[in-house]
This record gives structure tokens, C-alpha cells and sequence, in this order.
């Protein structure tokens, strides 16, 4: 790959005379980078894709270490699909389910006025999960960070 500096010249100013419009001088210093390394014209700037894009839940499921983690999340959500009749209409699209550990889950809530009224709450949700064969004893509330 690596020829004489006077073979490599034409082939690179040819290629850099339109790009120099766009990039400024900052291209002249960049043939001398790729002269150095040893190309004899301009590498393609198309990033390289190995392997294919998948769903972050796909990806969770085929790592055995990660799988118990999308269970716990996909429970968590369950529970609160379980619950979101029995919330406030306005309070159903700020609550957002959290951990769950053994037989106690966690809500997000967004602010304090939001606590104070899903405190009021707690033991009814409580109920109604284990009615719906979910093991819950207790339901922690937390605000949401941001």
C-alpha cells in the first residue's frame, strides 16, 4: 500500500480541490495524515456497520446474566397495568413503575403532591394486585429524579 510520495500527490489533490471548498484548509493538513499513514487516496468516510441493530429487550434476553433483569422490568410494568384503573386519570400517565424486590415494588412519582395522594392509596393497590395474583405486601413510593 505504500508507494512513493510523488504518486500518491496527483491522486490526492485530485480528490481534495472539490472537498477543500467544503472543509476549508483543514485539508491540507489531512493529506498530509493520510499521506503518512501510507494511503494513496482519500478512505471512504461511510461508518463501517458490524452486525445488525436489535431491540435493547432482544438483546437483554439472550444475555443469560441480563434475562432475570427484563423479567423483574416486564413484571414491574405488568403490576402497573394491573393498577392504572384504579389511579387518578391524571395521576396515570406520571406514575411510573420501578423495582420490585421479593414482595415489595416501588412507583416513581413525580412530585410530592403526587405522593401524598398515592399514600392514601397504597393499601387499596396492594389488595387489588394480590387479587390479581401478583405477591405484593408492601408498595414503596419514590420521587422521580431528573
Amino acid at each position: 500500500m505504500t508507494h512513493s510520495s510523488n504518486s500518491n500527490k496527483p491522486l490526492l489533490q485530485d480528490q481534495i480541490k472539490p472537498a477543500q471548498r467544503k472543509l476549508g484548509n483543514s485539508t491540507a493538513s489531512a493529506v498530509a495524515t493520510f499521506r503518512a499513514l501510507g494511503y494513496s487516496k482519500i478512505p471512504s468516510c461511510a461508518p463501517l456497520l458490524r452486525g445488525k441493530p436489535e431491540l435493547a429487550a432482544k438483546a437483554l434476553s439472550a444475555a443469560p446474566q441480563l434475562s432475570n433483569l427484563l423479567e423483574l422490568a416486564r413484571d414491574s410494568q405488568q403490576r402497573l397495568y394491573a393498577v392504572q384503573t384504579l389511579l387518578p386519570p391524571q395521576f396515570r400517565n406520571v406514575v411510573k413503575a420501578s423495582t420490585l424486590e421479593g414482595d415489595s415494588w416501588c412507583l416513581l412519582v413525580p412530585n410530592n403532591s403526587v405522593m401524598a395522594k398515592l399514600k392514601q392509596m397504597l393499601p387499596a393497590l396492594a389488595a387489588h394486585l394480590r387479587s390479581k395474583g401478583f405477591l405484593v405486601q408492601t408498595i414503596r413510593l419514590k420521587i422521580e429524579g431528573k
